[in-house]
């Protein structure tokens, strides 16, 4: 079982589902600077320190802080910290987890709400796909100019030589 380790947070993976609270955990860095960057962020008291085990949940840190893979799998990007919902006393934030990216309707079974964030990963790497081949077709037509241009000049230094004897 893995319980979030900032100090004003109940999650713990005994009673949360990735899957239907959409919450993750995320352990601390193992770079000894960023693990201090986390440390100090989780507002614990002065003489803690994580551990191997120590982990935050995806509930402190804020939706720009999370990618999607190719696969569709939400990874915390290098540099994010915990920084959101972090204290009582802090004004409560929306996260990741309760941004509703599908239509899920009461009468929905576990297996159609199931289907439905994964057609919606889906949908995502298929728009990021799409991209990046548009990006890559661009180039396509860029190089084509390119080597248009590289042959003229090629024909044109062929016909120079053939016209002086040598190259000028």
């Amino acid at each position: 079982m893995v319980s979030c380790a900032v100090a004003s947070c109940r999650n713990t993976s005994a009673k949360i589902s990735k899957n239907k609270d959409g919450i993750t955990f995320h352990r601390f860095p193992r770079d000894k600077e960023r693990r201090k960057q986390w440390e100090l962020a989780v507002n614990r008291e002065e003489e803690w320190s994580s551990t191997a085990s120590s982990a935050v949940c995806s509930e402190h840190f804020e939706t720009k802080d999370f990618y999607l893979t190719e696969s569709g799998l939400r990874r915390l990007s290098v540099e994010a910290v915990p920084a959101i919902n972090i204290s009582p006393c802090q004004e409560p934030e929306p996260t990741i987890s309760r941004v509703q990216p599908v239509d899920i309707q009461p009468t929905d079974t576990e297996e159609v709400i199931q289907l439905k964030y994964k057609v919606h990963r889906l949908e995502i790497i298929a728009e990021n796909r799409k991209k990046r081949l548009n990006l890559m077709w661009q180039g396509k037509r860029r190089l084509r100019k390119k080597l248009e241009r590289m042959k003229c000049l090629v024909k044109h230094l062929i016909k120079n030589k053939k016209e002086n004897g040598s190259f000028s």
